[in-house]
């Protein structure tokens, strides 16, 4: 039977993909998972894999295409499609054998007709429509439905578990088979879930876009062996219900004046937008304090030859932020959360993301994994390898996904008061500003220049109040003006 590979979801706001390269060819044997495409998008290069096992048989999209999202990419002659078409076989003979249905029950075994008059009795609605659905290339099953009254006066399925039930399964196996090219999770996941028996499609991803993970696997199997834990499962994977409560706003009417020029929306640009009206559906606070890191940069600059040297790359204060978050989050766990209407869900990873400004073309925010384990100098070769990468367009989707708090270096913009947007399911964000010196009075009222930073926290109301926010900066604050001017690099 063929089956059809469409253009998956590769994003949450994601609406079309590239053809880069086809990674295998008409006429070629493709197993389960193998890797069959490359698809390239406005955030990430990605490669699919092959959700059956089987042939290729046709290639409908060329290298260099865009299509959107839901778009046939090519067909495949599967195993399972072999079998189900061998299996109903005999059924050009059912309307030979229907007239003798009510006198002759001996003729129907030949058919595959038995598991219709079963099904009433048995498997009931549940199973009927399916094995209507698996048959349906066949033009002979709809007269079939008018005899079925007549067929269940007759006892004679008994006679047909030999032969029927087997095309019957087979054809319901073919129906009910999920379109896997839809479920977005990595072909070490995928092998995971099918070594313990699992159907993939079963389970909803945490991940951007719904990707399944393979804590998503784990967890799913887990919640079989303990209703605990089937439920707090649940809790978590009812997160990614929030898209449904974007409405989409009401467009302004544009003035047109002489000149205008319309501008077409890049994808990039169409994302960023769906994202921050998608964001904004929660209810947003802010909350500003001051740094004097005076101290931490006399400290970098102690430091940063040495790391210079080994490194091959600079020490930027970034880093040292970095650090302040992971350790704020780690005083103030309750920021390192996200909502759902069933509860407040506390993350015990702490993954940080960290925004990449891309130029004109926009922004994307790739995800630093288990932040919390990396020393000084581990951040920021984790912040320089996501920058780099993410200019490059060279980021993955596991890369944009799982962050559980976001960091906005927005310092070397030059900015001094932003208003940072939340993020999509989680609880809060951090800018950091530009680092200026200015004349402060000290404590003991003197007059000094000081080297002076503001960080602005952008927090959900719904999970964050006003006094959470104020010692989450607090211990911000606190680690930049004293353990940061002296903590280890390694």
């Amino acid at each position: 039977m063929a089956f059809e590979l469409k253009m998956p979801k590769l994003g949450e706001s994601v609406t079309e993909g590239t053809i880069g390269k086809w990674l295998k060819q008409p006429g070629d044997k493709v197993n389960k998972y193998d890797l069959l495409v490359e698809v390239q998008t406005d955030k990430v290069n990605t490669e699919i894999p092959s959700p059956v096992a089987g042939t290729l048989k046709e290639v409908k999209v060329e290298e260099g295409q865009t299509v959107p999202i839901g778009t046939l990419l090519a067909v495949f002659d599967t195993a399972d499609g072999e079998a189900a078409a061998s299996a109903p076989q005999p059924a050009p003979a059912q309307p030979a054998s229907r007239p003798q249905q009510s006198a002759a029950p001996q003729a129907q075994p030949g058919a595959a007709q038995p598991p219709k008059p079963s099904q009433p009795g048995g498997a009931g609605t549940l199973s009927g429509p399916s094995a209507t659905a698996g048959r349906g290339p066949s033009a002979v099953e709809p007269p079939s439905q008018p005899s079925e009254p007549s067929a269940r006066t007759s006892p004679q399925p008994p006679q047909s578990p030999s032969a029927a039930p087997q095309s019957s399964a087979a054809a319901t196996a073919t129906a009910e088979r999920p379109d896997l090219s839809d479920v977005r999770a990595t072909p070490a996941v995928r092998k995971l879930a099918g070594e313990n028996g699992i159907d993939i499609s079963e389970i909803e991803g945490t991940g951007l876009g719904g990707r399944v993970s393979r804590k998503d696997v784990e967890d799913f199997i887990a919640q079989r062996q303990s209703s605990r834990q089937q439920a707090a499962t649940r809790v978590v994977q009812a997160q990614p219900q929030a898209p449904s409560q974007t409405a989409p706003a009401r467009q302004a009417p544009v003035p047109s004046l002489s000149g205008d020029e319309l501008v077409p929306l890049s994808q990039m640009r169409r994302a960023i937008a769906n994202n921050m009206v998608q964001a904004w559906s929660a209810p947003h606070a802010h909350a500003v304090m001051e740094v004097d890191v005076t101290d931490l940069m006399r400290y970098r600059e102690r430091v940063r030859g040495e790391f210079q040297e080994r490194e091959g790359f600079d020490l930027s204060p970034a880093a040292f932020i970095a650090k302040a978050v992971v350790e704020a989050l780690r005083t103030v766990p309750s920021v390192n959360s996200s909502w759902t209407d069933q509860g407040l869900i506390r993350h015990r990873e702490l993954n940080l993301g960290y925004a990449v400004a891309l130029g004109e073309d926009g922004l994307i925010v790739p995800v630093i994994k288990d932040a919390d384990g990396k020393s000084l100098a581990g951040l920021m070769r984790s912040i320089r390898d996501v920058v780099d990468r993410a200019k490059a367009r060279r980021l993955t989707l596991d890369d944009l996904s799982g962050g559980t708090f976001t960091l906005n270096n927005t310092g070397p913009l030059g900015t001094v008061v932003s208003s940072p947007i939340v993020p999509p399911g989680q609880a809060a964000i951090l800018s950091s500003e530009s680092i200026r010196k200015r004349l402060v009075v000290t404590d003991d009222d003197a007059i000094a220049i000081r080297q002076m930073m503001n960080i602005v926290i952008g927090f959900d109301h719904r999970v964050v109040d006003g006094s959470t926010a104020a010692r989450f900066l607090t211990a911000v604050r606190d680690w930049l003006q004293t353990t940061g001017t002296s903590v280890p690099v390694y």
